[in-house]
């Protein structure tokens, strides 16, 4: 009993330090596994580990944001560019009127002389190249005569045009310098996640002189499509959307990545007001790469082209057309004398693979087709009747096709406003803008008050079907045409669709 008198102090000291232990330890638990469970569930609901996410990294040692380091690398490299064009204009003057010219003594003939203006379009770019490859927008450099970029360090360089693209507002030009330049490294726009930060840098506004402006944001969207912006109306969308601020201005510069690295070419915006709303737009950098290096090498895009105008399959269609689900695209229309036409595909058909990949709508259908290239050949899947059926077919060249180039086909000095017509290659654009339906012809965009085009009556919108007996597919056959029949002095006859009508119309040269 002595010895237990001795020692049961200390045993009972040992036996409440294990029950506090097995306390502390069950607690310890309780606070644990919740926060297990809760990154578990998160890491189930992103695409990202969160657990990887470095915290300590949002604020560098020095107190200031990783914003800083990005901006420090990518300004040196983001350009101004004005380029320069030379626009008609077509506004009516009372100087005109016979009675001012016989009595101020305005020569003979003045009036036939178009009055030109120098129009200037101010943008951004952005340097890929050290030897002075510069990406940019086509609507920044579109119908230029003369473009000027001006560097971080203020020097101003002359430009080429090395190519430009419309169909996804696309251009590239290049300056010529003896020394290195600097250059924005391209990252990767197929990695990029909703909600990644991303910070676009250009000139907005340019005439407030506020060059190389850094705003910030994050993706809000990918894949956006359908857009219009103004009068254009690219065909190949696949726009990352952002909340970092975009303006007037902003155009062609890059948005990038925490790295440093160019995601997307600032393109355009949403906006009621003109101004920033939180809903910009920028090409995908791998879409722009690719179309930068087609520019590089050969000055033109070449894609496939199929011959089909592909339409999304809706609930209702699918009801309608007792299709077996809205996957594929569903073929609205065949063109004649088409890839499509050859192979034996019918209006009604339904797409449901390309080249072994699924096909899930039409713009995602459009970019396949285009991707694999002219005088490739192509493996369909397609439903016809409830039946599925393959089809091989060898795709055609867009540009050769559709009569255009990288740049949309214009006149030479000779065919330059024959008659006063401009026209333009059918697009979606013309849909919205003149109401038309058509995907051939040549489109008359404007006609020059007192012209012979205007005496005869044709208008912006009419369809130049055929001319003198030829027909017009496109705005290159236009001015082929043009080319041809420059030197006539008799009537020319014009074929052309208006409305619903196709009519004759009869065109006197002066």
């Amino acid at each position: 009993m002595k010895f237990w008198g001795q020692f049961k102090g200390v045993i009972l000291v040992l036996i409440l330090g294990g029950f506090f232990v097995l306390i502390g330890m069950i607690i310890g638990s309780n606070f644990s596994i919740p926060d297990k469970i809760r990154a578990e569930s998160e890491t189930k609901q992103e695409s990202i580990d969160l657990s990887e996410v470095d915290k300590s990294g949002l604020i560098t040692r020095n107190g200031h944001s990783p914003f800083v380091y990005v901006a420090q690398k990518v300004k040196p490299a983001v350009v101004n560019i004005s380029a320069e064009s030379v626009a008609e204009d077509r506004f009516h003057s009372f100087m005109d009127d016979d009675f001012f010219r016989r009595f101020f003594g305005l020569p003979p003939g003045e009036e036939e002389q178009p009055r030109r203006r120098i129009q200037e379009n101010l943008g951004s770019g952005f340097i890929i190249s050290e030897d002075g490859y510069i990406l940019t927008n086509n609507h920044v450099v579109k119908d230029a005569e003369e473009v000027t970029v001006t560097l971080s360090d203020e020097h101003k360089y002359k430009a080429e045009i090395v190519g430009t693209d419309a169909e996804t507002d696309l251009a590239l030009v290049k300056i010529s310098v003896d020394y290195d330049l600097p250059v924005i490294e391209l990252g990767d726009s197929d990695s990029i996640l909703v909600g990644d930060w991303v910070i676009a840098v250009g000139n907005p506004f340019p005439h407030l002189g506020l060059d190389r402006t850094v705003t910030v944001g994050v993706v809000s969207a990918k894949g956006r499509k359908g857009l219009v912006f103004g009068g254009d109306i690219p065909s190949y969308q696949n726009y990352i959307q952002t909340d970092a601020s975009i303006n007037p201005g902003n155009s062609g510069g890059p948005l990038v990545d925490l790295n440093g690295r160019a995601v997307g070419v600032n393109s355009a915006i949403a906006s009621p007001s003109g101004g920033n709303v939180g809903i910009g737009f920028a090409i995908p950098i791998n879409l722009a790469q690719n179309i930068a290096n087609q520019l590089k090498t050969g000055g033109i895009v070449s894609r496939g082209y199929l011959g089909i105008l592909p339409q999304d399959i809706t609930p209702d269609l699918k009801e309608a057309q007792d299709l077996p689900s809205t996957e594929g695209i569903l073929v609205a229309q065949v063109d004649e004398d088409t890839p499509a036409e050859k192979a034996g595909l019918k209006v009604g058909d339904v797409i449901t693979g390309f080249n072994g990949r699924k096909v899930e709508d039409a713009q995602q259908f459009r970019f396949m087709v285009a991707d694999a290239g002219p005088g490739s050949d192509a493996d369909l899947e397609i439903i016809r009747d409830g039946k599925k059926k393959d089809i091989q077919v060898k795709l055609g060249d867009r540009a050769e096709i559709l009569g255009r180039t990288g740049s949309r086909p214009g006149p030479s000095e000779e065919t330059e406003g024959w008659l006063g017509l401009e026209v333009e290659t059918p697009s979606r654009r013309h849909v919205e803008r003149f109401n038309i339906d058509v995907d051939e012809g040549a489109v008359i965009v404007s006609v020059e008050p007192g012209s012979p085009a205007d005496d005869a009556g044709l208008v912006p919108g009419d369809v130049i079907l055929r001319i003198a007996g030829r027909d017009i597919e496109n705005a290159g056959d236009f001015y082929d045409a043009a080319g041809d029949m420059k030197d006539s002095s008799r009537p020319i006859s014009f074929y052309i669709k208006r409305g619903n009508a196709n009519i004759f119309v009869a065109v006197t040269p002066e």
